[in-house]
This record gives C-alpha cells, structure tokens and sequence, in this order.
C-alpha cells in the first residue's frame, strides 16, 4: 500500500509533469524538423544511412503516431488529471470554509494597517468591498470583516485542467486528423478520399505582379455531398484556407495538365485530361499504357541535352510523354506536333492548362483544443488578475484598526489601502 501511495505521489508530481512536457517538446520540435511519413529511401538520401536507420528506428518519421509519444500524452494526461483530482476537494473545502468570518478574523495579527476614528464602512465601499459581515469577537469587540475574488483561488487548478483538454485536442487530433488531396483543372469534380464529399474546381486563377512573378494562387470550390447537393463555396489561396464544415480545403500548389484523345483510326475512343505524371491505359488494349511526364511551356533543349522551358509562357509546348506496353518502356520523347501515332491508335496532346493542387484536412478534435486554450486564458485572468482579497475592520477604545491582505500583489493592495484611508480622515 505504501509503495502503491509513493507511486501515485510521484505519477502525480509537478516533478513528472516537467520531465513529461520537456520530452514532449522535444518531440514536437523533432517532427517539426524532420519531413514526417516519407518513404525509407528519402531519409537515406537526406540524413544518410545511419541517421535515418535512427530515424526509422525510433519512428521519428511519424512522431505524433508512434507509441512512445501516446505513452508520453497519455502520462501527462494522467499527471494532469490526478493532480486535479488530488487538489478539488482542498481547493473546495478552503473557498468554503476559510472564509467564514468565525475563522477568518482569527488571521489577522500584529500591527493594523491603518486606524480609522470613525466607522470603517465607507472604507470598505472604496475598496470594493460591498456588505460587509458585522459580528463580534470572542472578547466582544465589534468588527467588520469581507472578502472578494474567491474565484481567484481556481487558477491554477482551471489551468491545469485547461491544460489537460488542450493536451488531449491537440493528441487525439495528430492521431484521428484525416488528411486528402485532391488536384484537377476547372470543371472536373473529384471525390474527397472516403469522406462521401466531392471537391468541384469552379475556376483556378494564377494573380501576377507587374514583373510577372507569381504573387497568389486562387482557387473557387464548391463542395458537395452525396447526392450533389452544394454543401459550402468559397476561395481558397495560398495562407488563406477555406473551412467549410469542419474541412479545411488548403490551396497546395499547381502544376500542367492537358487533354489527351485516343484515337483508333477514325473513331475517337478516349478523351481525358491528364495532369503531368499521370497515366493512361489504352481502352481496348490496356497493356498499352500512355505516360504524360512532364510539360514544358516554352519547350528548348537545354545545354545538357535536357528538356526545359525558356519561359512561363504558352510560346513553344511540350509533351514529355512515356509508353509502356505491358509494363516495359517502349518510347519517350518530347512532343511537339501534338500527336504520336502507335500502329492503329493515334493520342492527340492538347488544351494544355495548369491544375490545382487542394490538400484537405478534417480534425474532429479542433474544438476540444479551443475549449482548452480559452480555458487556459480564463484561469491566467483568475490567478493574475481576479486577486483574492480580505478586509478587516475590529473596534479598539473607540479607534477602528484595519488590516488588509490580498493572495497575490499585496504591497500594491496595501498601497490602495493606505490611500483609501488617508482619503477618509
């Protein structure tokens, strides 16, 4: 039983808890800096063999999934929560009883604040304390006792409880976040992963400066549910996301996209748009698959012999296109007539424009971490501003001698003390 009481006390500690929230920072600072859910071979190539066999190892690639960071939420939590737990009954015993006037005079010792000849009342009003309680001491002295800001003694219990619901939003928000992309041009109308929702690009506009630097992406979307009904519109821009329902629709990037026609002689068998890096099997003959690699709007050969683009503009396009035949690559070239024929098929390249890249996040658990954080922010009032102060005001051979004293900044308190009383006299 000892053991079990030493263990809690020390689960239950401000000890533990500090060691818990410095290992949690270095985690979150970890996942900050190193790239989360990569492939193996990206951290080999980034850090080197040995740091990303690390890295891999102790699943800092996926730090706010991995088991130890739960273990380390879930501790603080216990922490927290026990704490809490250990402290209500004190903290609600003493904002109960402390304050009855019976008990609380007997506090007051020593050397008065100030003395008053005439009655306190007046004093007590100044100082903002409103009805206070008359009675008599044991030795049957007359005095006048109050007491405001009780509240004041939950700060730092509503902290820690503020703390433990932002702790748990902001965990069990990192675990259940679901995440989707979505990419097409203007137009297209493309599922939201298993959300049931569909993402419609009504229009992609790309803002220029004079120079003609890209200044902002700008895409209007239009969400819809099952049956195709509009459930929210809006723009969507680089920094600036649109939050419809909960989701929040982040503009990415871009990228090329063009329209693709299958022909077989004359007949017109497919006609697709294709965003750069995008594939397309052959109907009729799938084992012919069609590659669109890459676009090049102003196509030149570069000094390596590579493909490039002089410019940003439409002067001079380019297909970078691949074709595989059951699975083996059988050409790749650069396309610049718009069509390539492979015996009876012919695949037209045209209406290139650029897509719009929309990454999507859904965290159930925002609102939790907002109940949190504005907890937080009433309990710092409470505990830094909303004082607990007391009054008290007991007659002596026909003087009344006052004392004052506040939980917290009580030498600003005596200051207003003595102010309010030379005010008086």
């Amino acid at each position: 039983m000892k053991d079990l009481k030493k263990t809690l006390r020390a689960l239950f500690s401000m000890r533990f808890a500090l060691i818990l929230l410095v290992l949690m920072i270095i985690a979150c600072f970890l996942g900050s800096i190193i790239p989360q859910n990569e492939i193996s071979s990206f951290y080999t190539v980034n850090y080197g063999e040995k740091p990303a066999m690390l890295i891999l190892l102790t699943e800092l690639d996926d730090v706010f999934h991995s088991p130890w960071f739960i273990v380390l939420t879930v501790l603080l939590c216990l922490n927290l929560l026990g704490c809490n737990v250990i402290r209500f009954p004190q903290i609600m015993k003493r904002s109960r009883d402390a304050f009855l006037p019976e008990k609380a005079v007997k506090g007051f010792v020593g050397e008065p604040d100030c003395e008053l000849s005439a009655g306190p009342k007046a004093l007590f009003e100044r100082m903002g304390f409103k009805a206070p309680f008359e009675g008599r001491t044991e030795d049957g002295k007359s005095y006048l006792y109050a007491v405001r800001h009780k509240a004041g003694l939950w700060g730092a219990w509503l902290t820690h409880l503020g703390m433990l619901i932002l702790i748990l939003g902001f965990a069990l928000g990192q675990i259940f976040t679901q995440s989707f992309t979505v990419y097409g041009v203007p137009g297209e109308a493309k599922p939201i992963g298993e959300s049931g929702q569909t993402l419609r690009i009504d229009s992609f506009n790309i803002g220029l400066r004079a120079d003609e630097t890209v200044e902002q992406y700008i895409s209007h979307i239009s969400i819809l549910d099952e049956s195709g009904a509009v459930l929210g519109e809006g723009e969507t821009s680089v920094n600036h996301p649109l939050n419809i329902n909960g989701y929040k629709y982040y503009q990415n990037s871009t990228g090329w996209a063009a329209e693709l026609l299958v022909f077989k002689g004359e007949e017109l068998l497919q006609d697709l748009t294709l965003c750069a890096g995008e594939a397309l099997p052959v109907k009729g003959l799938e084992n012919l698959v069609i590659v669109f690699s890459a676009f090049y709007p102003d196509y030149i050969q570069g000094p390596d012999g590579m493909p490039a683009t002089a410019s940003s503009k439409l002067e001079n396009p380019g297909y970078l296109y691949s074709v595989y035949y059951n699975g083996s690559l059988i050409g790749m070239n650069v396309l610049l007539d718009d069509y390539i024929t492979i015996d009876d098929y012919t695949v037209v390249f045209q209406n290139p424009q650029q897509y719009t890249l929309i990454q999507i996040k859904h965290d159930p658990f925002t609102p939790v971490a907002l109940v949190g954080g504005l907890l937080i922010c009433l309990a710092l009032f409470l505990a830094f501003y909303y004082r607990l102060e007391e009054l008290y005001a007991v007659e002596s051979d026909g003087k009344w001698a006052v004392y004052g004293r506040s939980k917290k900044g009580g030498v600003l308190f005596k200051e207003k003390l003595a102010d309010a009383a030379a005010a008086l006299r």
